[in-house]
């Protein structure tokens, strides 16, 4: 295993607790994994997680802030999508632990 510096680690660490700390709240949790699925707009992005467009643009403005989605624009419509690998990698795990059929569920 090769050794990574002091600066390095700080730095690294400093970026998986920030995508950790927007994982940690529910409805954003809700809206990433929705989006693992697939590009959604916002008007059915808001109706599949169960959320007013208010609310959902609130958390969908801090996971851009956060650089977690991206969007596209067609026409009038607004496009959302996950916007990185290792991010849909740490969903695709936590969905194996907590959602798929045969998942435990927590105690």
């Amino acid at each position: 295993m090769l050794k990574i510096d002091a600066t390095q680690l700080d730095a690294n660490a400093r970026d998986a607790a920030e995508l950790l700390s927007a994982m940690a709240n529910e409805n954003r949790l809700r809206i990433m994994c929705r989006l693992l699925e697939g590009e959604l707009p916002v008007g059915e992005l808001a109706d599949e997680v169960g959320m007013n467009q208010s609310a959902l643009s609130q958390q969908l403005a801090k996971l851009r802030a956060l650089r977690l989605v991206e969007t596209r624009r067609e026409a009038r419509q607004i496009y959302y999508r996950l916007a990185s690998q290792d991010v849909q990698k740490i969903l695709e795990t936590l969905y194996g632990i907590y959602c798929a059929p045969a998942a435990k569920q927590p105690v």
